[in-house]
């Protein structure tokens, strides 16, 4: 079964699970699974939940859904397995880490050394049939995503939030704090341009130095 998730995580999944959208959303990704090929692979649809616990998360990076492609999707948002070519949206994002703090992450995809230091990559839609971008949309994921937020918004007022795009940025109503949305262009081939040089990781930091907490070391 893929719901596995820290006990932390109790509280939350406990009070979803009761819920009408929920029992569907379970039935259905079980059926899609059986039917049809989907990423990530099952054991990784909460991978993040059993990666961190709500009491660690330092900063929240939004996605929209699992890259579509095979060998991709891993259960964190922008994240790939150590091997796997970089989609674009990463290389990306790995440019203005090197530009920003002169990082280089481009040998490895793999960001659950941010996870593990309190970055939570989180894709409100956890998953998605192959090649079809957004076939998960409508399905229940985005339910969950909201009412995670409103939780997460609910026990702690001290995380940071990164938006990057308009899709991520529909979610900052959930978010109580403003002080702590850091809003953006999405890192997509698209709209690069935008998402360029703006400093982000630097901005994070600085907020995290800010709130008292420790930064993340981004080489990770």
């Amino acid at each position: 079964m893929w719901l596995k998730y820290f006990s932390e995580w109790k509280p939350f999944f406990e009070q979803e699970s009761k819920k009408p959208y929920f029992i569907k959303l379970v039935s259905t990704i079980q059926k899609e699974y059986q039917t049809k090929t989907c990423y990530p692979a099952q054991e990784n649809i909460l991978a993040l939940f059993n990666t961190i616990t709500p009491s660690k998360i330092k900063v929240v990076i939004i996605g929209q859904d699992p890259y579509h492609n095979k060998g991709q999707a891993n259960g964190l948002s922008f994240s790939v397995n150590d091997g796997v070519k970089l989609p674009p949206s990463l290389v990306n994002i790995f440019k203005e880490l090197q530009k920003d703090l002169n990082i280089d992450h481009f040998q490895s995809g793999n960001l659950i050394g941010w996870v593990k230091q309190g970055v939570f990559l989180y894709n409100t839609i956890c998953t998605v049939v192959k090649k079809s971008p957004l076939s998960h949309k409508d399905i229940g994921w985005l339910e969950f995503s909201t009412n995670l937020l409103i939780y997460l918004n609910e026990i702690r007022d001290d995380i940071i939030y990164v938006l990057w795009g308009n899709y991520a940025q529909s979610f900052a109503p959930y978010i109580k704090n403003k002080d702590n949305i850091i809003k953006g262009a999405h890192p997509s081939p698209f709209s690069y341009h935008l998402f360029k040089d703006q400093h982000f990781f630097q901005q994070i930091n600085e907020l995290l130095i800010k709130n008292k907490k420790k930064s993340i070391d981004w080489k990770m």
